[in-house]
């Protein structure tokens, strides 16, 4: 992703799988997460702090404004990290399909 210093893209099709981003600046202050692609499954937001222990978070979906630490839905989503050393998006509960993930830190 031009333009953006702490950003990734990865994809999931497979169960117990992720997309992991680690900090690079420590300012950061939220994550915006693009889910694409055709797949049957779910999708938790995850942080840690410590680098080892992941735990749900709650994201705000932007175009429905909708809270919740997971989603089967492809959309934009955004969610607060100050403090984690790390922030992903792992697969639980997965059928079928590819999902295509956009992980960018935004500064807070």
């Amino acid at each position: 992703m031009p333009g953006f210093r702490n950003s990734t893209t990865g994809t999931i099709a497979a169960n117990a799988a992720n997309v992991t981003l680690a900090w690079r600046e420590f300012f950061n202050g939220g994550v915006g997460v693009q889910v694409t692609g055709t797949f049957s499954g779910t999708l938790q937001f995850q942080m840690t702090i410590d680098g080892t222990n992941y735990v749900a978070v709650q994201a705000t979906s932007v175009t429905t404004g909708t809270v919740a630490t997971t989603t089967a839905a492809t959309g934009i989503f955004f969610f607060n990290v100050v403090g984690a050393s790390a922030i992903r998006m792992a697969s639980t509960a997965w059928t079928s399909g590819t999902a295509t993930l956009t992980l960018v830190a935004l500064p807070g």
